[in-house]
């Protein structure tokens, strides 16, 4: 990978700096980014505003990293704004990256749609990430920061806090999601001083019942229930409600606790936490023989325990884990984390996500070697429809089918279910 800001500015530059022309809030981080993001562009919406928003990598297909008011942009819309960067990016010979091409055309299509507002996720990092292009964000969002992509953004996670930290301006608010580690903090904080950058440290919300939650802040006290489960929804959700809480402050926008409310409820993110049952997806049943199966893309080791954690609170008597992964990721690590004795493990690879050559799966065999002597049985197969059979030959009262490891292979699953 190539990184650096000079091919993304001068791609902007030749479009007529698109980005200039709406309100952005960039968000950084580890873990939390998506779902951080959906609340806000879902809150936004719910307040009559036109939003724009930027996440990747794409679930389905490449045009699902581009939203427009809640919904993928079309196919037609996302090739022309594709072939139009394209041109520009050959005509000049810019350079620029596939990746990059991809936030040249969110902002074209952003433009075109004169959207009011733009919720835009980093894509790796911060400081070197193509989407820092941007000059004058109205707010910065650093979410939870793990260990993750070390051999890019640093071996320590101090280091990996300060390449997040990159995406802080001048005079621009900055949100911190509550961190695992204090050295993290004092990472971010200490940035936010030395860039001027105003900063809040968010307080996690508390569960009053639930899917209920209640954030209290000095004049205000919110109340709003959640779809998306897990208790670090609770942090996620509070990030999001204190970004939109400041921007209301500084009169960016108007909201209503109602309208917030009912914004949060109406966030969806898939891949997270996700409960798929045969009421809504009945192929699971006629094809695996499953009444359910929890989807979770967790592949770092802070998403893992959160995943784990989830899973203790369900008190089944054996786990199916559905297992793939992205090479280079620590396959051992996410074993250890994960699985218990009476578990089953079955491997799988991921289909080459389109457009994204870099992205490799892990072997299946090599997942089935690390999980052989944690798991009561393991078994690797060759495609996910395979091990999806398996998991419903095998998968009596009591036990629970999980898929995780990766959102490419999330994105297989959803695919079959389409």
């Amino acid at each position: 990978m190539n990184f650096g800001l000079e091919r993304i500015h001068t791609l902007l530059e030749a479009l007529n700096r698109p980005d200039e022309r709406m309100q952005i809030v960039h968000v950084a981080g580890t873990n939390g980014k998506g779902s951080v993001c959906a609340y806000i562009a879902s809150v936004l919406l719910t307040c009559g505003y036109t939003v724009g928003r930027f996440n990747s990598p794409h679930l389905i297909e490449p045009r699902d990293s581009i939203n427009l008011n809640g919904q993928a942009t079309t196919q037609s819309l996302y090739d022309e704004a594709i072939a139009a960067v394209s041109e520009i990016n050959t005509l000049r010979a810019i350079g620029a990256s596939s990746f990059e091409c991809l936030v040249g055309a969110a902002f074209y299509i952003f433009d075109k749609a004169k959207v009011e507002f733009v919720v835009l996720e980093v894509g790796l990092g911060g400081l070197l990430d193509a989407t820092n292009a941007i000059r004058h964000p109205v707010m910065t969002i650093i979410t939870a920061i793990g260990l993750d992509h070390a051999n890019i953004l640093g071996n320590t996670i101090e280091d990996i806090a300060t390449a997040k930290a990159g995406i802080m301006k001048s005079g621009c608010p900055v949100v911190i999601s509550p961190q695992e580690s204090s050295s993290v903090v004092n990472v971010l904080v200490e940035h936010a001083k030395k860039t001027g950058s105003p900063y809040k440290l968010v307080q996690p919300s508390r569960f009053i019942s639930q899917n209920l939650c209640k954030l209290d802040f000095d004049q205000v006290h919110y109340t709003y229930p959640i779809s998306l489960v897990g208790d670090y929804q609770r942090m996620n959700s509070a990030t999001a409600v204190t970004a939109l809480d400041w921007m209301y402050q500084k009169q960016l926008i108007k909201m209503d606790p109602e309208q917030l409310a009912i914004g949060m409820k109406e966030t969806r993110w898939p891949g997270r936490l996700d409960w798929i049952a045969k009421e809504d997806k009945p192929l699971i049943k006629s094809l695996f023989n499953l009444d359910r199966i929890l989807v979770d893309g967790a592949h770092n080791p802070q998403a893992t325990v959160a995943l784990r954690r989830y899973i203790d609170s369900l008190n089944a008597s054996r786990i199916i884990w559905i297992i793939g992964s992205t090479e280079g990721k620590d396959i051992r690590e996410m074993i250890k984390q994960l699985v218990k004795e009476n578990d089953v493990v079955l491997s799988v690879p991921f289909t080459q996500p389109v457009g994204m050559p870099w992205i490799q799966s892990t072997s299946s065999s090599e997942i089935k070697e690390e999980a052989q002597d944690k798991a009561k049985y393991v078994e690797c197969f060759t495609n996910l429809k395979d091990a999806l059979c398996k998991a419903g030959s095998i998968c009596n009262e009591g036990c629970i089918v999980v898929l995780c490891g990766s959102l490419y292979l999330a994105a297989d699953l959803y695919r079959i279910l389409l």
